[in-house]
């Protein structure tokens, strides 16, 4: 099996700009800004820069940053991390800047690791991942919102209804009211006149059996 051989990553050749970066990192380019002017002194002396290009190294860096304040770390907290994660690179740094005698700059172009371009591509799918599990977030957020509205509206129709249902009742009650006191009163009334005329026809019976009387005397 053949051994792959390391890429050499040619920094003029894999070097980002601006907007390149904002995309990958899937930032917005005032937030990308920010992150530059507080976490300069990690990055490359052109990241700086306005018209810089940024590296591969650049670029992991402020996803490192975006990683943390991600998971809701302070700007210091994160300054101090940096800090301490090239402290201790700067050892191995130190001990590779001469190979076999001779400098970086003459041993040729810096070999550094694909998993770094992997990785920052991971993190971006995983960030694309979790934007659009909130978006669908949002959405099901809104439609239950929808529902909600929907169902106070059914509920405040229904209040109206019951409302006037319960209204018509209490006429409808008041109306009978009315009409068993009418008749009521009526009755009193015949009951009255009946009573009148009962005794007016037991007074002109009593008078007829006088008169009877009267002609056999």
């Amino acid at each position: 099996m053949n051994e792959q051989t390391p890429t050499t990553i040619d920094h003029a050749s894999t070097s980002q700009s601006f907007a390149e970066v904002t995309e990958l990192l899937d930032v917005a380019p005032g937030t990308l800004r920010r992150w530059i002017q507080r976490f300069g002194p990690f990055l490359q002396t052109s990241a700086s820069e306005s018209s810089s290009r940024y590296t591969a190294s650049d670029v992991e860096t402020l996803s490192i940053v975006r990683g943390l304040l991600a998971e809701g770390n302070t700007y210091e907290q994160i300054a101090h991390r940096l800090k301490v994660m090239h402290s201790a690179q700067q050892p191995h740094i130190a001990g590779n800047e001469e190979v076999g005698g001779r400098s970086l700059a003459a041993a040729g172009p810096v070999q550094l690791p694909r998993v770094v371009g992997d990785a920052v591509q991971s993190i971006t799918d995983t960030q694309k991942a979790i934007l659009n599990s909130q978006t669908s977030i949002r959405d099901l957020l809104g439609v239950v919102v929808q529902d909600n509205f929907s169902l106070k509206e059914e509920n405040r129709k229904l209040r109206e209804r019951m409302l006037e249902i319960e209204r018509v009742l209490a006429e409808y009650q008041r109306r009978e009211e009315t009409r068993k006191e009418r008749l009521e009163s009526r009755l009193r009334a015949l009951e009255g006149t009946l009573g009148a005329l009962q005794q007016q026809v037991a007074h002109w019976v009593e008078l007829q059996r006088q008169r009877r009387r009267g002609w056999f005397w």
